[in-house]
């Protein structure tokens, strides 16, 4: 990727914990490398997630768990995310974690593509070129 000798160069990322707001396991306040994240990223999520579903861990005490499944809600600045974690019963060993996706529609219509071939080249567009707009 061209990113030169980045063998020291590992970013801690912090993430706050605190009794869950709205209706989630936990709330976030995760931190890159010195700022506020605006939500959280996977593998934050995936982490705290797994965290609180191992016996004994940060999250005990704080987190409200669901009696049962494997779900975790995490609560975040602008929303949640929500991971299924799996973990080997009455260890500390996490088998899986996934975070669960969803999309909600926000566009419908029809497209009109042109065919093949025709679309114009930079000459025959207003100005002459692409970069026209740039003199």
């Amino acid at each position: 990727m061209g990113l030169g000798d980045v063998e020291g160069a590992t970013v801690p990322k912090l993430t706050l914990l605190a009794p869950p707001r709205h209706g989630g396991a936990v709330t976030t306040r995760t931190f890159i490398p010195v700022r506020c994240h605006t939500s959280i990223g996977v593998l934050g999520a995936a982490s705290v997630a797994a965290g609180l579903r191992v016996p004994g861990g940060v999250g005990e005490g704080i987190a409200q768990l669901p009696g049962s499944g494997d779900r975790v809600r995490v609560e975040h600045p602008t929303g949640f995310l929500e991971v299924d974690v799996r973990v080997d019963p009455g260890s500390a060993v996490v088998r899986r974690t996934a975070v669960v996706r969803t999309a909600r529609k926000i566009f419908d219509g029809t497209v009109f593509p042109r065919a093949a071939g025709t679309a114009p080249t930079p000459a025959q567009l207003p100005g002459g070129t692409r970069d026209s707009a740039a003199r």
